[in-house]
């Protein structure tokens, strides 16, 4: 466990040392943008289809205009999520909602990926909560660079209302572990361009990768022990080894404006979210060194 932070601690200080501007004056969006809010699809791929979390992002979401939003639920709580959207201002005009037969984050998002019409597909967990400027961050790297097909944005932990003792001190582990990410991501960026991660808390992508065949056939068929399993967690993880494999670059934007809120586990079940975003690691940094081999 001491290795990331440690590796994250020294390239906060190179980016310290050698950009002390930090990205924001890199990456401002234009005062006449050629993207809009209005070029954006929001996919949020969600197990419940209800809720109070589903319901805070889904209003942040729209409070940023963007063209549509595409939820995709399981077939089974088709109805709840029916019974949420008709409460809910706007959902019939701005939101569709789709479903699939079984529980699969890839699959839910292969479901909606064809769906989209805007030339920025942008993917949101069903537990964030999104500040009325984001949308124009996310977009500024696009319009400055046509290399660019993905931006990812930095990240804040979402505090617990009035929490006990016992939240207190788990929710503090949960935003270390943010903010370290954060501060790693934004000093790589920097550094190399290069990112460990793209989270799929909040990303964009440009949609003509996502549409392309080629990788919805790999995204839903990946596999893992020489081909002894399919893999169906870790759909960051892969997305972010597609973009280097096909030459694609990739940025985030480390900056207040576009700084989204998530939560995360505020109990002992925290550990259980460690254990598996360890395994999601080793398995892909074992992936890209020794399968693909595209970061050699």
């Amino acid at each position: 466990m001491a290795f990331p932070f440690m590796r994250a601690f020294i390239a906060l200080l190179l980016w310290l040392t050698w950009f002390p501007s930090g990205l924001s004056r890199r990456s401002r969006p234009r005062k006449n943008p050629k993207l809009t809010s209005q070029d954006v699809t929001v996919i949020i791929p969600t197990l419940e289809g209800c809720g109070d979390e589903l319901v805070e992002t889904i209003r942040s979401i729209l409070e940023n205009q963007p063209f549509e939003i595409l939820l995709v639920t399981i077939e089974a709580n088709r109805k709840k999520a029916e019974r949420m959207l008709d409460v809910m201002p706007a959902s019939k005009s701005r939101i569709r909602l789709f479903t699939v037969t079984h529980p699969n984050k890839r699959r839910q998002m292969t479901r909606a990926i064809p769906e989209v019409r805007t030339p920025i597909t942008l993917l949101a967990d069903d537990d964030v909560s999104w500040p009325s400027t984001v949308l124009p961050w996310i977009l500024a790297p696009f319009e400055k660079d046509e290399r660019y097909g993905g931006v990812v944005t930095c990240q804040r932990l979402r505090r617990a209302v009035a929490p006990t003792l016992s939240q207190r001190i788990w929710g503090f582990l949960g935003a270390l572990y943010l903010e370290r990410r954060n501060f790693d991501c934004g000093a790589t960026t920097n550094l190399d361009g290069g990112l460990p991660c793209m989270s799929g808390r909040t990303v964009a992508y440009r949609t003509k990768i996502l549409q392309d065949e080629g990788f919805t056939y790999a995204f839903t068929n990946e596999e893992w022990w020489f081909g002894r399993y399919q893999l169906n967690a870790d759909d960051d993880n892969f997305i972010t080894r597609w973009m280097v494999s096909h030459g694609w670059e990739t940025f985030m934007q480390y900056h207040p404006e576009a700084e989204v809120l998530t939560t995360l586990e505020d109990n002992p079940r925290f550990l259980k979210q460690c254990a598996r975003w360890s395994r999601s690691n080793w398995r892909s940094n074992l992936t890209s060194m020794c399968d693909e081999k595209h970061i050699w």
